[in-house]
């Protein structure tokens, strides 16, 4: 069997409120280095239909994304996470491309990160660019390295 050929070893699907626990996890794993803003549990949960998870095929969450709107034809990718034994396999692109697809049908013609990790989302698409709206949150955006964007489309104004 190539490695094409090898059953995927996550799937990526839309987050339960069940979920919450291991999508805190993840995001607090990541909280120490400044990369990620912490998630309450109850924020996570009043907000599960904007999350998606990345499973193992045992069901184990390994990864998650936010999609959280900004305005209404832009959202941010926000919280995007992957456990450390699980990076390097695809998790993280899949997630991002499965949290595109969602823009699209709920409408939003453009998606950014505000990100120090901005060569993943260059080898997604994605293109460093000044967002005007963003211009009112420039302190908090300040001590990330960049704002990467891509546009999906014009919106569709489907939420």
């Amino acid at each position: 069997m190539t490695r094409s050929d090898a059953p995927p070893r996550f799937a990526v699907r839309r987050a339960t409120t069940a979920d919450a626990g291991a999508i805190v996890a993840l995001i607090e794993l990541n909280v120490p280095s400044g990369e990620l803003l912490p998630r309450s549990a109850d924020f996570v949960q009043l907000h599960a239909d904007h999350f998606l998870v990345a499973t193992e095929r045992e069901g184990r969450v390994i990864g998650c994304v936010h999609l959280d709107e900004y305005a209404p034809s832009l959202a941010e990718v926000r919280s995007l996470a992957v456990v450390p034994e699980a990076q390097g396999l695809g998790a993280g692109a899949g997630l991002v491309d499965a949290l595109e697809r969602l823009a699209r049908v709920r409408g939003y013609a453009t998606v950014f990160a505000v990100s120090n990790s901005g060569e993943f989302f260059r080898r997604l698409g994605y293109e460093e660019r000044h967002i005007p709206e963003l211009d009112r949150e420039r302190s908090s955006v300040s001590r990330y390295k960049g704002v990467h964007a891509k546009d999906l489309g014009p919106a569709s104004h489907r939420r």
